[in-house]
């Protein structure tokens, strides 16, 4: 079923890591290539990795310091682990570029291609124009634009991030929705006066009971017929 044609395009502003590329497997199998982890030394590192930039996004968030891109909080969480003895020194220059190695969902390259023709899609991501810039084109990522909390000089969950996202709608067009697989960045985007629509995903944050999102989709297949049977 095809979408109908509408004066506006709809605005669908996509979380990238985690709900569009799997951030974490990726980031394991990155560290068993470059680093020859086993698998459950790959998990232990890829998840201390995932937290120390984390951590850091939000202390940017929070004001606590100043902004660098997603790129360099790698060479932290990458320096660390060396310290720590998690990761051998040999491996530090092959680990530069990991995030640059996402692998997309299953679903993600086939729904983003079907729901381009009707919508105007956007990219928001805590991920650096670099980084989004390598493996978007790796993984081949169809998006009308792409954002960057580098453009905001701040992270999500930052207000400033998703009014990023408002400059992308046409005029009189509705209000864009944030598709996430993270439950507390759709809080975030609803708080600043997005739409919101939900999609499952491993890792990702489960919304808690009291949640109440625009949208609940099993994958982008199931988003496109939720949009086409609301149009």
């Amino acid at each position: 079923m095809e979408m109908p044609v509408a004066q506006t395009r709809p605005v669908l502003v996509f979380d990238v890591l985690g709900t569009v590329v799997d951030q974490v497997g990726s980031l394991r199998r990155r560290l068993g290539e470059v680093a020859g982890l086993d698998e459950a030394a790959a998990a232990d590192v890829a998840g201390r990795w995932l937290d120390h930039v984390g951590e850091q996004e939000q202390a940017v968030a929070d004001g606590a310091r100043p902004f660098v891109p997603s790129h360099e909080l790698d060479h932290e969480a990458v320096s660390l682990l060396v310290a720590q003895g998690l990761l051998p020194q040999e491996s530090a220059d092959g680990l530069a570029d990991a995030s640059q190695w996402q692998r997309p969902w299953p679903d993600s390259v086939a729904g983003l291609d079907r729901l381009a023709d009707h919508v105007t899609l956007v990219a928001l991501s805590n991920a650096s124009r670099r980084d989004l810039t390598g493996f978007g084109a790796r993984a081949g990522l169809r998006w009308h634009q792409v954002l960057s909390a580098q453009d905001a000089g701040t992270y999500k969950p930052a207000r400033a991030v998703y009014e990023l996202a408002f400059a992308c709608a046409s005029s009189g067009s509705d209000t864009p929705y944030m598709v996430a697989a993270h439950a507390w960045d759709l809080r975030a985007a609803a708080a600043a006066g997005m739409r919101t629509a939900y999609v499952p995903r491993e890792n990702g944050d489960e919304p808690r009971p009291d949640d109440a999102f625009d949208l609940y989709a099993r994958d982008l297949a199931d988003l496109h017929a939720q949009l086409v049977a609301g149009s």
